[in-house]
Parts: C-alpha cells; sequence; structure tokens
C-alpha cells in the first residue's frame, strides 16, 4: 500500500469514527480509532474524537490520555483541553 492509499483510508476511518460519535455509537467508533492511531499516531484529530469517543463509553481515564495527546501533538487545540478540564474536574 502506498503513502496515498494509507492517508486515503486513513481518513475514511477518521470520518466514519465522526459518523458514530455523532449517532452515539461509541463503542464502534472505539473500534475503528484504534485502528487509524495504529496507522497515525501523530494526528491530533484522531486522538481527539478517540478522546470523544471514550469519553462517551464512560472510559474517563483512557479519555484523559488522547485528550493529553491531542495537547502534545497541538498544544493550542482549544475543544482537547475543554474536555480534558472538564474531566479533570469531575
Amino acid at each position: 500500500m502506498n503513502d496515498n492509499d494509507q492517508q486515503e483510508q486513513f481518513k475514511e476511518l477518521r470520518e466514519k469514527a465522526e459518523f458514530y460519535i455523532l449517532n452515539q455509537k461509541y463503542s464502534e467508533a472505539v473500534k475503528i480509532l484504534k485502528q487509524a492511531i495504529a496507522t497515525d499516531d501523530e494526528d491530533p484529530h484522531a486522538h481527539y474524537l478517540y478522546g470523544l469517543a471514550l469519553e462517551g463509553s464512560n472510559e474517563q481515564e483512557e479519555a484523559k490520555k488522547h485528550f493529553r495527546r491531542v495537547l502534545e501533538l497541538d498544544p493550542e487545540h482549544t475543544e482537547a483541553r475543554a474536555h480534558l478540564d472538564r474531566l479533570i474536574g469531575e
């Protein structure tokens, strides 16, 4: 598989995960995002989506890890900061 194919597959996984999150199918999103992050661990948006899916699945500790990873990759990511702050404040 070449880089273009891999990037396209990664993008499709992310889009599918977003769909599942919007429809509150968090466990489906978690499965897909595990694949996506295995493909590209440096993508802040994938980690953000993973954090949302985990948060929706009531896996707060794991969600915090992914929101922290987003902020490592993109310190200006305000949504990840807001979710992390809320989870820490619980």
